[in-house]
């Protein structure tokens, strides 16, 4: 006793060894998605209302005095009407990067398409091509989730990093499954375990999201033959990939 203060031992620090590691990264993982569904809407509804509510009022107001405008006022207006359409298609990019309010409201066929036009229209040296045979009430939600952020760091792979020309993608799902392509015509590289680690480009990344919603991932290339990237869920795992929860080991 000193000072009235009474020191208390110091407890180390304890790992609950009853929730199951598996289970704890599903739940880690959901409530990532969770918070960029809200971060995208709060963008959505806050900014880009802001960034829709200027570009009415500058075309309402231009419309009003246009007669009146001398050529560098109707200059002024032209460079406002620009910067506020590319900060709406930035926001817009924005929102897709973090997450697609097609995946919640239309689903993952529609938010994997609109993907595919967003890369065809930024990137004009880049053909994206995209093939469905897919039915969306047989793709569970977090499985949605992990089609959607691995096709996106696929194709981002294929831009970045292997300088691809086309990339095509295949979404699936039939008796066995459900299956997601991505394969590029781009500069490829060995797929050895060492090669992979100092070259993972995001791979662990995609592995882990497809594991932790019950599937696989797979990766073949070659060095100068493209890569292609195969994510697969067995019909029973997708079936089990119910929202996240943590259960005793």
């Amino acid at each position: 006793m000193s000072g009235g203060m009474t020191k208390l031992p110091v407890m180390p620090a304890r790992i609950d060894r009853t929730i199951d590691p598996h289970e704890l990264d599903k739940a880690i993982l959901h409530m990532r998605e969770e918070e960029r569904r809200r971060i995208a809407a709060d963008l959505h509804d806050g900014i880009g209302q802001t960034l829709s509510a200027m570009q009415l009022a500058v075309g309402g107001l231009r419309k009003l005095l246009e007669d009146r405008f001398t050529d560098v006022e109707d200059a002024i207006f032209d460079y406002l009407t620009e910067r506020i359409a590319d900060a709406m298609d930035e926001m817009r990019r924005i929102c897709l990067d973090i997450r697609p309010a097609e995946l919640d409201d239309q689903g993952v066929i529609h938010a994997v398409s609109g993907l595919c036009r967003e890369l065809s229209r930024a990137l004009t040296h880049l053909d994206v091509s995209l093939t469905v045979r897919a039915d969306e009430r047989d793709i569970p939600l977090p499985v949605k989730v992990a089609i959607f952020r691995i096709l996106q760091e696929a194709c981002s792979n294929a831009c970045k990093h292997a300088r691809a020309a086309r990339v095509s993608v295949l979404l699936e799902t039939d008796a066995e499954g459900i299956r997601l392509t991505v394969a590029d015509d781009g500069v490829g590289f060995a797929t050895g375990p060492a090669r992979q680690s100092r070259r993972g480009y995001g791979l662990g990344g995609m592995r882990q999201r497809a594991a932790m919603t019950g599937g696989s991932l797979s990766v073949r290339s070659q060095p100068g033959k493209g890569t292609q990237v195969v994510a697969a869920w067995p019909i029973d795992q997708a079936a089990d990939a119910a929202g996240p929860g943590l259960t005793a080991a």
